[in-house]
């Protein structure tokens, strides 16, 4: 596979796609440094299935060094795109090492990147062993909202069913413990998420933290997980 070629096809593909719409709407909705190209997730996705129908199957190793180019063009669908293909493929998952997710998870500056990365791929690394609780914890101890936001949406992939995660309370609620008094947005958004997906599998753990910290936590979390718990539903 020529990683360079390939690349060059997915940006002419998006290039046709985008729309100065949706590019204008992104500045709001998750603003970002990287070029927005203003394409939806479904020609995202079928831009994907393009491509793995182009090239074959191919080695693991030969789209994990496409999705890590992808990420390096500083194009946000591109990153969208890598992760995508990496998060649905399961002998992707497989050959990942943490060494790879450094070049991975470059360009993390907004909600959207974050989400995709640590639901699709980190988080999904953690439930298998690849990355360790002492990856996590550092994550949390960063200046660096954005990877504590990584550390907090990794619990989700540990209790998504859809992502191969089996329940893990023991360490979803020690993160949500260690965030209860991080009082950035995209944290309690992540927290608020992470005690949501939580409850699906263990609605006790859930009663219990926020019985705890009620004087603590932040109204949104108090809402949004009050409301999943008696209505099932986040609002």
């Amino acid at each position: 596979m020529d990683v360079n070629a390939v690349v060059k096809e997915i940006l002419e593909s998006l290039s046709d796609l985008g729309s100065a719409e949706r590019r204008e709407k992104s500045k709001t909705y998750f603003p970002t440094a990287q070029k927005v190209m203003g394409v939806t997730n479904p020609d995202v996705k079928f831009i994907l299935k393009e491509i793995r129908t182009s090239y074959g199957p191919g080695t693991p190793g030969e789209w994990i060094n496409l999705c890590k180019a992808l990420v390096v063009t500083d194009v946000f669908e591109c990153q969208v795109l890598a992760y995508e293909m990496i998060g649905r493929d399961r002998k992707l998952l497989d050959a990942l090492e943490y060494k790879d997710l450094s070049s991975l998870g470059k360009n993390l500056d907004n909600w959207a990147s974050v989400d995709h990365y640590t639901v699709g791929i980190f988080g999904v690394l953690w439930g298998r062993g690849v990355v360790k609780d002492s990856h996590i914890n550092k994550l949390l101890e960063s200046d660096n909202f954005w990877e504590r936001r990584v550390a907090v949406v990794s619990t989700v992939a540990l209790n998504l069913k859809s992502r191969g995660g089996k329940g893990d309370t023991p360490r979803t609620i020690d993160v949500c413990e260690r965030v209860v008094d991080d009082h950035h947005d995209m944290i309690q958004k992540a927290l608020s998420w992470a005690l949501r997906e939580l409850s699906k599998r263990d609605r006790e753990a859930v009663y219990s933290f926020m019985e705890r910290h009620e004087k603590r936590l932040a109204n949104r979390v108090l809402r949004e997980v009050n409301h999943k718990l008696d209505f099932g539903t986040k609002n």
